[in-house]
């Protein structure tokens, strides 16, 4: 890639505090020297990583700013690069990126300072994959889950993989072309390589199944009878009063879905209208039932909300059924003015009693521990890489001691290509363009 490119990195949309101009490449120094004046600099020498404060001369404006000037290799994207910090309106940092262009440089691509940091070693392309998923994270958990990819940790095993299959890759070739040289062995010790990477593969690929928990989060439904406190619960847990609450039984009549962060990760709670069955109940009402039992079949976790002040119910005992393939967590509400002992956690929806050891006991079935621990594989195209290779990586396990050489061979190489479209060592143009096209301009 050629060229002085920039582009504004933070928010252009709308004004800010302050905005930060990016530009790389080759002329970035000498652009800014022509148009930047600090007290500070001397005969144009910026001292690399220094942030100066100065003017822009615009010719037609001035605009007070920071700047700092990173020298190459040791920039972001491994050319000389450049940041001004200006104040954050819209009309003062598009004047300045006006002046940039005029001076020489041109408006980046979408993703173009990373995919220059890609092209000069910076940074891996599952590192890039870590830095995209970190701009895009919206809770602290996918925060943390980033960092655990771009930091390299989460597929650490990938990495390990290609050396281990680059080693059998070498042995082999090196069987066939001194085969009286080699000893007889090298087929047991590429086997060994071939199973190490496999293992690895297979570990960083399990940590794929709780991808969408991490990114959608988890669907708790709350079922109960009419009256036995739902809305309200949902309300305490969610500490406002988001669904309406009343003494009159079928209130709810749709799902009411609402969202909390809670340590990290999303909970996404899904208010159900009240089970029952009796000659009252509407049509309307028929169907918020019916939409209840559907979100009981697709939540990760169901809270079986029961009164307290009222005796166990036909309805409850149905209720009970249709959680019995459900992962289930016991509620007993109304606590405060209890009157029949039930089994569950006793909570108090109107007081806040018990709700604290409710999310606790949902922080326990959410898989929570392990996805902050383990970490956890989120890109399609990661997923997809590592079945590719774990399929051929079998089939150079089962055959190596049946055919050819050159057929265990072949697919070492083909279970080495797909890993390598990971790491970025054997990825395709199209795979590097679409990785880095899903960026933001200034990024």
């Amino acid at each position: 890639m050629s060229g002085t490119i920039c582009a504004i990195s933070t928010n252009a949309s709308k004004a800010s505090g302050i905005n930060i101009i990016r530009m790389s490449g080759e002329n970035s120094k000498e652009i800014i020297d022509r148009i930047f004046e600090s007290k500070k600099i001397i005969n144009k020498e910026m001292i690399p990583n220094m942030m100066y404060l100065g003017l822009i001369n615009g010719g037609t404006f001035f605009e007070k700013a920071l700047c700092v000037y990173f020298k190459a290799p040791y920039s972001y994207t491994g050319e000389d690069l450049v940041e001004i910090h200006c104040h954050g309106g819209i009309g003062v940092t598009q004047a300045i990126l006006r002046i940039l262009v005029d001076n020489g440089a041109r408006i980046a691509d979408p993703g173009e300072f990373s995919k220059r940091a890609f092209l000069n070693s910076k940074i891996t392309l599952s590192e890039a994959d870590g830095i995209f998923d970190m701009i895009n994270a919206e809770t602290e958990g996918q925060v943390r889950n980033a960092y655990k990819l771009m930091s390299g940790e989460l597929t650490k095993g990938i990495y390990e993989g290609e050396k281990e299959l680059e080693i059998a890759c070498s042995m082999l070739e090196a069987k066939l072309d001194y085969p009286e040289e080699v000893e007889e062995d090298v087929f047991d010790l590429a086997k060994e390589k071939i199973s190490i990477a496999k293992a690895n593969a297979e570990a960083v690929l399990s940590k794929s199944k709780r991808a969408k928990t991490l990114n959608k989060g988890i669907d708790i439904a709350i079922v109960g009878i009419p009256n036995a406190g739902k809305s309200s619960l949902l309300n305490a847990l969610l500490n406002e009063d988001r669904a309406i609450v009343s003494n009159i039984e079928g209130t709810t009549r749709d799902i009411i879905k609402e969202s909390i962060e809670i340590e990290g990760l999303r909970i996404n709670f899904l208010d159900t209208a009240g089970i029952r069955e009796n000659e009252e109940v509407g049509e309307i009402e028929k169907l918020g039932i019916e939409r209840s039992e559907q979100a009981i079949k697709k939540a990760n976790i169901c809270i079986f909300v029961q009164d307290s002040t009222k005796p166990n119910t036909p309805e409850e005992k149905r209720i009970e059924d249709l959680l019995k393939d459900s992962t289930v967590i016991k509620v007993v509400n109304k606590t405060d003015i209890s009157k029949y002992p039930k089994e569950g956690i006793l909570v108090s929806a109107k007081t806040g009693e018990g709700i604290d050891k409710l999310i606790e006991k949902i922080m326990d079935l959410s898989d929570q521990k392990e996805i902050f621990t383990e970490g956890v594989i989120t890109s399609e195209r990661h997923i997809f890489a590592l079945n590719e290779c774990i399929k051929y990586l079998d089939s150079a396990l089962v055959n190596i001691d049946s055919l050819p050489a050159e057929c265990t061979l072949a697919d070492i190489k083909l279970g080495l290509k797909e890993l390598g479209k990971i790491t970025g060592h054997d990825a395709t143009e199209e795979i590097i363009n679409e990785v880095f096209s899903r960026f933001c301009v200034g990024k």
